[in-house]
């Protein structure tokens, strides 16, 4: 067993109390000491020797520099849950409060919660990473999941003192390539056959008044879901977000339309605007809604071919709507050919019905600063991002 003694230099303060480092192989690895009298030794385990002497020589440093910090290897004691539990209690950062973001740190949590601070390096972030992509989790999310815990490390150096030898481990890891942005916008005929699909009976009351002001006013599904009659000025023709993405509250202005579809609504005694608590819970609403509109786009293609080839038409589609009989073969081929060729209502998501709601405050004149206010975008990059201008309204106004 080869032992390397390595003799600390004073320095002001504690002199004498940390007599010598030495260097020591074990079955474990190669183990550094710096031995402190009286009290415990800071000991750190490396595979490579080299490792264990680089080590004892950067702490050498420290402690003649005075870096008393590096001393206390709170790195090595502090667990990466004690850290989110600091984190989450403490008065951080306005967005920590974000269910989006307490989100996260549970999921911090299960993966790294009994890891020390220390411990954790880039090659389990790394794998953290790619385990989130394997899940189905998007690039943009999985990302939001490595700047959370990015942002857990600045609050152990910054806030909590704690000496990070390694230093931030995300900050060493490639992050997800974004896929391009999205550009889908509504489609001719698209809104009106929502809203139709809104309004039949048995609909969600709210719906078609939620996808009335989602494309009026650019909110975010969760902005809406959260609005409150409270915060809702009909005669101003204003509505205050509190609880917003970027964690800033802002005013958005309504326009006539989007004031007649908010009166249209019942008032409910818990002074919420609309009967949703969550995002999820919406989205089953909004995927029937969607999935009835393109239904009945489709029936209506099937009926003009039914029509011109002279066939029964109102038999086949009773057929298919009440399903007391099969439908012929031929109706059958004929809807799935208007299935394949139709990109009516196909992939539509309702946070589309934001970039639409952007794109219409533009094509309508206003200056980007006012578009920025309604949207709450902090940045142009992100504006544009959502922006897409019809080239047609462009070209109608060059002239």
């Amino acid at each position: 067993m080869l032992v390397l003694i390595i003799f600390c230099h004073p320095f002001g303060g504690i002199e004498g109390e940390w007599r010598m480092a030495h260097i020591e192989q074990r079955p474990t690895g190669w183990r550094a000491q710096v031995r402190r009298k009286g009290g415990k030794s800071i000991s750190r385990t490396f595979d490579l020797k080299a490792d264990a002497e680089a080590w004892a020589r950067e702490l050498e440093r420290e402690i003649q520099r005075g870096n008393v910090a590096v001393l206390r290897q709170d790195a090595q004691r502090v667990t990466v849950a004690a850290l989110v539990d600091a984190y989450s209690n403490g008065p951080v950062d306005v967005m920590k409060s974000r269910a989006s973001v307490r989100t996260r740190l549970v999921a911090i949590r299960a993966r790294f919660g009994a890891y020390f601070l220390g411990n954790v390096r880039g090659v389990d972030v790394a794998a953290w990473r790619d385990a989130l992509l394997k899940d189905g989790l998007a690039p943009q999310s999985v990302i939001h999941h490595l700047n959370t815990l990015s942002a857990l490390y600045s609050f152990a150096a910054k806030d909590l003192s704690i000496d990070l030898p390694a230093g931030n481990p995300v900050k060493a890891v490639r992050k997800p390539s974004m896929p391009r942005a999205r550009d889908r916008r509504l489609r001719a005929g698209e809104l009106d056959a929502l809203l139709a699909a809104a309004s039949v009976r048995g609909a969600a009351v709210g719906l078609p008044q939620i996808i009335t002001l989602a494309v009026e006013t650019s909110m975010r599904l969760g902005e809406l879901i959260g609005l409150e009659w409270s915060r809702v000025d009909l005669k101003r023709r204003t509505a205050h977000l509190v609880d917003t993405k970027n964690g800033e509250s802002r005013t958005v202005a309504l326009s006539s339309v989007a004031v007649q579809a908010l009166d249209a609504l019942p008032r409910r005694i818990d002074g919420r605007v609309f009967p949703w608590r969550t995002v999820s819970g919406f989205e089953t609403i909004w995927q029937r809604c969607v999935k009835r509109a393109r239904r009945d786009h489709l029936y209506a293609l099937l009926r003009d071919r039914l029509t011109s080839d002279g066939a029964d038409t109102d038999g086949e589609l009773r057929a298919l709507i009440y399903k007391k009989r099969e439908p012929s073969a031929r109706t059958l081929r004929l809807l799935a050919e208007c299935d394949r060729r139709s990109p009516f209502l196909a992939d539509l998501r309702f946070h589309d019905l934001r970039h639409e709601a952007t794109s219409r405050l533009f094509e309508k004149g206003l200056g980007i600063m006012e578009v920025a206010s309604m949207t709450g975008h902090k940045s142009l990059a992100m504006l544009k991002r959502y922006t897409h201008v019809e080239a047609e309204k462009l070209a109608a106004k060059l002239g």
